[in-house]
């Protein structure tokens, strides 16, 4: 394994005599420090080596919350890999994350043996945890708190920020702070993919362990990349990054896999371009060398239902590319903008169904259930002219894609009373059907970053408001994330 960039703080903070479930008292569990309050270390040890199967830790949301408990099950192939157990010896050390920092947290231990009912060992333990000043995450203005008993598909919640050097940042829908990035980077782009944090940094990638081993992945400066932008979303394998490169500004994405390498790339510049000249017009009327950013990429999505990248482009429009190929395959934007002047790109269009507004200066697309979600901005293009409109509001919206009539039909928006307008920095993205995650920045002087939660009812589940730092630097995009069952292997 590589050496870790973060690594875990040894100090010893407590050594308990636990009792298991059954009454009976088994070895003590050290438990030690980790890089931050939201990670602690549970070491014990077992005697029964060939038969442990797995650890597990689940930590118990606090008092009249609506969360779900904290639970992580960590095979036995995990733990070994990782160093956290010892075949010779027996020594088990489980990583418990996501704890409460200034509280005291009940966290239940199970140790599991291949002959479950007579082996499986089951401790329960309190620990108490240091404050976090989490600044503005640590104190938002409650509009609408989570109250017991709402439902709610998800309970965590991932903030894309880079006001601080702590990328990512996870909250639970109580607003309270379970975790916070360790790699030492305030950065807008990461994702949680392949079961760790991936952040970018400069021209490297970096992964975040759940306990806060960062380990650099790769650097991309050797083939033209001079750095990262936006988002990093998930693609058909792997992940796909919005990068900028020595001939193109913002307008490039790159598809890899977990260990960093290169799966496939798409340029917007040569594929518009190409698409332009086989329709007789001139590209250099539309598309431009860096440093000029006339595409303006911020989001990807996957589409499996006709295997193409769907690829958001602020100044223009949503565009949609073969995704091994290449090939447009559709356009839906704003018919007033300068890309609709060209009888190439206007072939493409899709057809607006009657009452479905065009999406204007989008962010954050996503494919649910093979329809387009996205965030409507509202806000024209700055450097393309004409710019097209501009709204005096912002939404999300979802939309239909029918290929056959070739036609985007709008089938959900959400309005907020009051409206909000977001011109820059936006996401919405949907869990379980209609479980939706808003996140936005009002804008004009940029006031907040405000974090809405609807039920499948269409209910406020909760809303929250975040003091703005640096230009969208809050929470430029937040997206949901499972902790309350999950499995590392």
């Amino acid at each position: 394994m590589n050496a870790p960039l973060v690594a875990p703080v040894a100090a010893v903070v407590c050594a308990l005599s636990l009792a298991a479930a059954t009454g009976r008292t088994f070895e003590n569990i050290e438990v030690t420090e980790g890089p931050t309050p939201f990670i602690r270390f549970a070491h014990t040890s077992v005697t029964d080596i060939a038969g442990f199967e797995f650890a597990q830790f689940q930590i118990q949301p606090k008092k009249r919350s609506a969360t779900r408990p904290i639970k992580v099950q960590y095979a036995r192939s995990y733990l070994e890999t990782r160093g956290y157990f010892d075949p010779q010896n027996g020594s088990v050390t489980v990583p418990v994350f996501g704890l409460y920092a200034g509280r005291r947290n009940h966290v239940t231990i199970t140790l599991g043996f291949s002959d479950r009912f007579h082996h499986d060992k089951r401790f329960t333990l309190n620990i108490t945890t240091p404050a976090y000043n989490g600044g503005t995450y640590s104190n938002p203005t409650v509009v609408q708190p989570r109250l017991p008993g709402t439902s709610l598909s998800y309970d965590f919640v991932l903030l894309k920020n880079y006001a601080d050097s702590n990328t990512p940042i996870i909250i639970d829908t109580d607003g309270e702070i379970r975790w916070v990035g360790t790699a030492g980077v305030g950065v807008q782009n990461s994702i949680l993919f392949d079961n760790a944090f991936y952040v970018a940094s400069g021209t490297s990638l970096l992964r975040t362990e759940f306990d806060g081993v960062t380990t650099p992945v790769a650097n991309y400066s050797g083939i033209g990349v001079t750095g990262f932008h936006h988002n990093i979303d998930r693609g058909r394998e792997g992940m796909i990054l919005d990068v900028n490169t020595v001939n193109q500004t913002e307008s490039v994405n790159l598809e890899v896999d977990a260990a960093g390498n290169v799966l496939r790339s798409w340029n917007l510049a040569d594929i518009i371009s190409a698409a332009m000249i086989a329709g007789g017009d001139d590209p250099s009327q539309f598309v431009y060398p860096a440093p000029t950013d006339w595409f303006h990429n911020n989001a990807t999505a996957y589409r499996s239902s006709d295997n193409s990248l769907i690829v958001s482009s602020r100044e223009n429009f949503v565009i949609a590319i073969d995704y091994d190929f290449g090939t447009i395959r559709w356009i839906l934007g704003d018919p007033t903008k300068h890309w609709h002047e060209f009888q190439s790109l206007r072939q493409f269009s899709l057809t607006l169904a009657p009452g479905t507004l065009p999406p204007i200066g989008q962010h954050a697309v996503s494919m649910p259930g093979d329809q387009l979600l996205l965030f409507d901005d509202g806000a024209g293009s700055t450097f393309q002219q004409p710019p097209g409109e501009t709204r005096t509001y912002s939404a999300p919206r979802k939309y239909q894609i029918d290929l056959g009539a070739f036609e985007a039909i709008e089938t959900w928006h959400y309005y907020p009373d009051p409206s909000v307008y977001s011109p820059f920095c936006s996401s919405v993205y949907e869990d379980a059907p209609d479980n939706y995650l808003i996140d936005y920045t009002l804008g004009g002087p940029y006031v907040y970053t405000g974090l809405v939660g609807l039920d499948a009812l269409g209910n406020v589940a909760f809303n929250y408001h975040y003091d703005e730092e640096a230009f969208c630097g809050t929470a430029w995009n937040a997206i949901q994330i499972h902790w309350e069952d999950l499995n590392l292997e």
